[in-house]
């Protein structure tokens, strides 16, 4: 933003959202049995929005992991990513995509601002090609 003239600059300003919103991208490793211990840390850390891989859950879904935080998922094989919302989000989820297990799409409304946040679990040395290939 630095570039660009004064006028420009403040008018861009102005139309920055005014809520600061902490996000945290966490490779969890599993979840099962510990979604609560989860939303105890994001609640501590006062994280709006988290982006998960690896949560070892199967299925496409959402559900309410406590302390507000709502956990959107996805998951079959492989690349289970998930994305974590807290309490005054649920409201602004406009969509939410789920691409493959490993890219997922949540659109939310944030303050009059539609806002794209992306789950993504780029396929790792280990994989196949055709899975490198597919993502």
């Amino acid at each position: 933003m630095r570039g660009l003239p004064g006028p420009v600059r403040a008018r861009l300003k102005t139309l920055a959202p005014t809520t600061k919103i902490h996000f945290a991208n966490w490779n969890i490793g599993t979840l099962t049995g510990r979604s609560t211990e989860l939303a105890a840390i994001l609640a501590r850390r006062k994280v709006a929005v988290a982006f998960l891989q690896e949560t070892r859950w199967k299925a496409n879904r959402s559900r309410n992991i406590g302390h507000g935080y709502k956990l959107i998922y996805i998951g079959s094989s492989g690349g289970e990513n998930g994305v974590v919302l807290a309490e005054h989000f649920h409201d602004s989820v406009l969509e939410v995509r789920r691409i493959c297990d490993r890219l997922m799409v949540v659109r939310l409304l944030v303050e009059g601002v539609v806002t794209h946040l992306i789950s993504a679990y780029a396929p790792q040395v280990g994989c196949s090609d055709a899975d490198k290939t597919l993502f």
